[in-house]
């Protein structure tokens, strides 16, 4: 038995952390024992809670050491951002193995002290310079059946007799870019749709654009990308996009941008504009309001590859691999 302490940081709403908990959730039982470290509790809190022991620590985990002595696992995976080292894997690398998952599009961290790295797309896989023989890319599962897709339209406040085109925003600064399309965009069968934590004080037309502005739960979030018949995502700079799984998992088309790992993420799934040019991406977005068809086969070519790509076991036995074979070369 294999006993991995997987350190997902916060346990907040989020890419990183659900892609760590769709794949340990299907490691084989009989050879892989999960447990968890967090550096605090968050959205997901209950998720992980439900599927394996879950502890807790502080900020920067500063009783890392106090834990490996205790849980005594045979490999601590990390799960940093990547392009600094941080103290707390440094430290675990004295008691035991440690293993890492680079969750933003920069070179890994603490390459001295990890016995491998995990990258999520090629895009970033080619950022990296050194101790490449240390790192493979596999690409982040997206787990449907980790969710109760129950809400519609009618619990967020959307019509039901409009095409709905949607986004997830967050903190970034491409939401702006979403909101210069929507304000400009006035066709009276379409309503745009955007769940940020920001609030927006000149929102225009508010008779076509609802803002959710409130948390929602997972289970509201993938219920409301269900809802939507256009995903239309304007974002840069992204390691992978777990939200773009969460699109195609629906079936729904996707526009965005032609920048990072974005391509080779949704692939035929979808639309790509060049950075930064709403223009050209408010033409395709009248192009897929005009074509049905085209924003069915679209949405199907993305389910396809989200099925045979991203099948959270298939990347579990991966996962399950590449722990082997560490623990081997230690």
């Amino acid at each position: 038995m294999i006993h991995i302490l997987l350190c997902p940081h916060v346990l907040d709403y989020g890419g990183s952390q659900s892609s760590m908990h769709h794949w340990a959730r299907h490691v084989d039982p009989t050879r892989f024992k999960i447990s968890v470290l967090a550096m605090g509790r968050g959205g997901l809190s209950e998720k992980f809670e439900a599927a394996y022991p879950t502890y807790y620590d502080a900020s920067g985990y500063p009783g890392i050491g106090r834990f490996i002595k205790e849980l005594k696992p045979d490999i601590v995976h990390a799960c940093p951002g990547g392009g600094t080292d941080l103290a707390y894997i440094t430290e675990a690398a004295k008691l035991t193995t440690v293993t890492q998952t680079v969750m933003c599009p920069r070179q890994a961290g603490n390459i001295k002290d990890v016995s491998g790295s995990i990258v999520l797309s090629r895009f970033v896989l080619g950022l990296q310079s050194s101790s490449l023989d240390k790192t493979v890319q596999i690409d982040p599962p997206f787990d449907v059946t980790d969710y109760d897709i129950k809400y519609g339209k009618e619990h967020f406040g959307l019509p039901e007799d409009k095409l709905l085109v949607g986004s997830l925003g967050n903190a970034r600064k491409e939401n702006s870019h979403f909101l210069k399309i929507a304000r400009h965009f006035n066709h009276p069968d379409v309503h745009f749709v955007i769940k940020s934590n920001q609030k927006y004080k000149y929102l225009f037309g508010r008779s076509r654009i609802t803002s959710i502005e409130r948390q929602i739960t997972e289970d509201e979030k993938l219920s409301l990308i269900n809802c939507l018949d256009i995903f239309l995502y304007p974002t840069s700079n992204e390691a992978y996009g777990i939200v773009f799984l969460e699109a195609m998992s629906r079936k729904v088309p996707i526009l965005t941008y032609d920048d990072s790992a974005n391509p080779e993420t949704i692939g035929s799934g979808g639309l790509l504009a060049p950075l930064n040019d709403t223009n050209r991406m408010t033409e395709q977005l009248e192009r897929l309001v005009k074509d049905k068809k085209e924003r069915e086969r679209l949405g199907q070519n993305g389910y396809d590859l989200f099925t045979k790509r991203n099948d959270p076991k298939l990347i579990a036995k991966k996962y399950e691999a590449f722990f082997e074979e560490k623990l081997k070369s230690t």
